[in-house]
């Protein structure tokens, strides 16, 4: 007996409820049966009136005749409303509960063949963007540690607030699934700084993942090796493209 009990202690709010509220169905149909045998000839029959009762329908075919009966259904009539109202709170606070995780990034995503961005700056904002108007769908998963809640929530954008060298985080964004990773380079460190967390990054996510695309963004030319060993397929030099526009405009304004 004490096996059950536990077992059903570990069981859902929701289904140790509904046990219950069968219980108290199954037990005001055999007493029913009981105490008015002629206008309930059968247990079905005194289940059926305590569901109808319970449910504040009321048809009317069954009546109780005796006062033990009626106090019977005044009794089912209460618990059916609470029940009702119970689950009527419990759902809309489920609703609000999956909204927040989703909004502070506590979710776990569940597509597949989605594009995962780490790092949230304009290079990213605008990559997501460019992202959204290209594949036409929201099949996209930021990922940052110093967010505290989801920058795109409007734009149905999946957020993940973790660490993007934790196993837990990537196994959170699907990453068996990915199409394709970008990690962006955090640019509230120093640049070896940085390029030390996006390798960690790189090595935690190609662990998980042997054969997803990864693209990397490093700021140092002396990581590019270390980040290709971690298993980068794809390396960005955000610097020597930034230093190539500069020297491009200004050659421009001296000839």
């Amino acid at each position: 007996m004490r096996s059950i009990y536990y077992a059903y202690l570990r069981m859902p709010m929701l289904i140790r409820l509904a046990i219950i509220l069968f219980s108290i169905l199954f037990s005001s149909a055999v007493l029913a049966h009981l105490l008015e045998t002629k206008t309930f000839p059968t247990i079905f029959e005194g289940f059926y009136w305590a569901v109808i009762t319970a449910g504040t329908v009321g048809y009317g075919d069954f009546t109780p005749e005796t006062t033990q009966v009626r106090l019977l259904a005044i009794f089912l009539v209460f618990i059916g409303a609470s029940f009702f109202a119970f689950l009527t709170v419990h759902l809309a606070s489920s609703v609000v509960k999956s909204e927040n995780r989703f909004f502070e990034g506590k979710s776990m995503y569940k597509n597949k063949d989605h594009f995962i961005i780490v790092g949230w700056n304009e290079r990213a904002r605008h990559t997501i963007q460019a992202l959204k108007d290209k594949l036409k769908s929201n099949h996209i998963v930021l990922i940052d540690e110093s967010l505290k809640v989801n920058p795109l929530y409007v734009e149905g954008i999946h957020f993940i607030h973790a660490k993007p060298s934790e196993d837990h985080t990537w196994l959170m964004a699907h990453i068996q699934q990915a199409h394709t990773i970008l990690i962006t380079a955090d640019a509230n460190l120093k640049e070896y700084e940085a390029d030390t967390n996006t390798i960690l990054s790189i090595l935690t996510a190609r662990g998980l993942n042997p054969t997803v695309s990864i693209h990397a963004e490093v700021l140092t030319t002396e990581q590019t090796t270390n980040a290709k060993r971690a298993g980068a397929d794809h390396i960005i030099h955000t610097s020597n493209l930034a230093s190539h526009a500069m020297v491009s405009g200004l050659s421009k304004e001296i000839l």
